[in-house]
């Protein structure tokens, strides 16, 4: 036994040894040799009918949308896809589906569901291969199905038949209001109507019959009136428009207040529009309120078309606008000069010229630097300044609106005592002043009419000048009495873009005594009326065109 042993591991020894030391494979040749024996079709054929019995392969569809998570509306889109095979796309805004143990099958118990929790219902519009779906209200789904009920009619028919189809086709009630005076009358009237649809029909009636009609969706009624409460707004720069700086006055010691203000008049006009609108209709009434620029109306259709017309030319007219440079200019004249500065005018554009100059007199000019479309401004005078002196220039860029005053002054406020009251109490005498203030000084109201590339311009020069305040004894009470006097004039241009001009000018007399050091005054004071001597002060304004747009 221990000999057979022996020989059968020497044997195995062998083999091993054997196997070890040969090189060649015989594994290769065997996989190579069973490829050509077996077809690859019927390989795969054997390979799919084994792994089907050994896995059990089943499709199944989703079958229902859970919400017992947070899920958005289009989220639950996503997976009613999956359910129906539709696609969906949501156009309104997204919400968070309120959770719950139901399950959702279909389009219609998802639209059931929010319609019971959340009083909103699912709008769905097919384009295409796309369903489009908006979340709304009940009463706006109610105003998107009644614009797709069709009503073709083409020809003439009374009130009566047409509220009755209009009822028939929508299922609303229909109401007619008490500001009709006849019912009878007016339900027996013809129209003549061209519509397609529901709503197309409802304008049509309310145009040609100049009602209003209202459908109220929540209530699913429809409601012919005759007045309405309406409000239209004016879209127009408000009533008063007032900015200010202050600046010292070489005129004067005392400080002077530059203001440039613009108010607006045209509520006036549109007050007398208002009523010619109207008429004679008793029930129509109107409320302008100028702080906030609103009007209020009980008035008929065709009374609130015309309004809003007017009020949308308002809005037009106060659109455009004008940039100016707007200079003034105060030259005191010597004796012998019986008149001040002459016109100027300059178009824009390149120029070789040094300048173009108006001479005033032989003795003095007036002359404007040409440097390409800008201007520069100077006043000359001989060498012995017999033309005058320049006593004050100032220079400032203005928007003026289209037909809105405007308003560039430079005043002084001159405090004094307008009355005095005086109480008696228990032997004990009170007085109390009452102060008021007068404002001397120059102005100039300007108002532009703006047409695409010009503007015809009208301003009014004013000069208020306090001349003295004397004082009056009334009872045992003194009171103080302003003197002063007015000057204005009113003068119209038209300017063009980019033109420069001198758009009017006004002469003053002044005080010679108020000129003392500083003028000679044996060539600048001229003898008065009343034996004083006074000095002739001459303003003038000069407006150049930079910009029109508005249009």
């Amino acid at each position: 036994m221990l000999k057979i042993l022996k020989i059968s591991v020497f044997y195995m020894s062998i083999i091993i040894l054997a196997s070890a030391c040969s090189n060649k494979s015989y594994h290769n040749e065997m996989t190579a040799e069973a490829k050509k024996i077996v077809n690859e079709k019927s390989y795969e054929e054997v390979r799919n009918s084994y792994s089907e019995k050994l896995v059990d392969e089943k499709n199944r569809n989703k079958e229902f949308i859970n919400i017992l998570s947070d899920k958005s509306l289009s989220d639950v889109l996503k997976e009613l896809e999956l359910i129906d095979g539709n696609f969906y796309y949501l156009k309104s805004s997204d919400i968070l589906v309120p959770k719950s143990r139901m399950k959702i099958h279909n389009m219609a118990e998802l639209n059931q569901y929010l319609n019971a929790v959340l009083d909103k219902e699912l709008f769905i519009k097919k384009s295409g291969s796309i369903y489009l779906v908006k979340l709304l209200s009940s009463s706006e789904t109610k105003k998107q199905s009644i614009k797709d009920i069709p009503f073709n009619l083409d020809g003439q028919i009374s009130v009566e038949e047409l509220i009755k189809l209009i009822t028939a086709q929508s299922g609303y009630e229909v109401s007619i209001g008490n500001y009709i005076k006849n019912k009878d009358d007016f339900q027996n009237s013809i129209v003549s109507i061209k519509s397609k649809n529901l709503i197309n029909a409802i304008d049509s009636l309310g145009h040609a019959k100049n009602v209003y009609v209202d459908i109220d969706y929540d209530k699913e009624m429809i409601n012919i009136k005759r007045y309405k409460d309406i409000v239209v707004e004016l879209n127009i720069p408000l009533l008063n428009i007032t900015t200010s700086n202050e600046t010292s006055s070489s005129e004067t010691t005392g400080e002077s207040k530059v203001e440039n203000s613009s108010e607006i008049i045209l509520y006036d006009e549109l007050d007398k529009m208002m009523k010619n609108i109207i008429g004679n209709d008793t029930i129509s009434t109107y409320h302008i309120d100028k702080a906030s620029g609103l009007i209020f109306m009980k008035a008929t259709k065709s009374v609130e078309a015309t309004v809003r017309t007017i009020a949308k030319a308002y809005e037009d007219s106060f659109a455009r606008e004008a940039t100016i440079v707007f200079e003034r200019i105060e030259l005191v004249l010597n004796k012998s000069r019986e008149y001040g500065i002459g016109s100027i005018k300059r178009t824009a554009g390149p120029s070789t010229s040094t300048g173009i100059t108006k001479s005033l007199a032989t003795e003095g000019a007036l002359s404007f630097l040409n440097q390409g479309t800008t201007r520069l401004l100077e006043v000359t005078g001989t060498i012995d300044n017999e033309i005058g002196k320049i006593l004050n220039y100032s220079k400032n860029v203005m928007v003026l609106k289209n037909n809105i005053p405007s308003v560039q002054s430079i005043s002084q406020n001159t405090d004094y005592i307008e009355k005095i009251e005086t109480t008696v109490n228990d032997n004990v005498t009170t007085s109390e002043a009452t102060v008021n203030t007068i404002k001397d000084g120059t102005s100039i109201t300007a108002m532009a009419k703006i047409s695409r590339d010009k503007l015809f311009l009208n301003i009014t020069p004013n000069i208020k000048k306090l001349i003295k305040i004397s004082e009056a004894k009334v009872g045992d009470a003194t009171i103080q009495l302003p003197e002063y006097k007015d000057q204005s004039y009113n003068i119209s241009r038209e300017i063009k873009v980019g033109e420069t001009s001198i758009v009017g000018s006004i002469i003053v007399h002044d005080d010679a005594k108020e000129y003392e050091g500083i003028l000679p005054l044996e060539g600048f004071a001229i003898g008065g009326s009343d034996s004083k001597s006074y000095i002739r002060r001459e303003i003038v304004y000069v407006v150049s065109v930079q910009s029109i747009k508005g249009f």
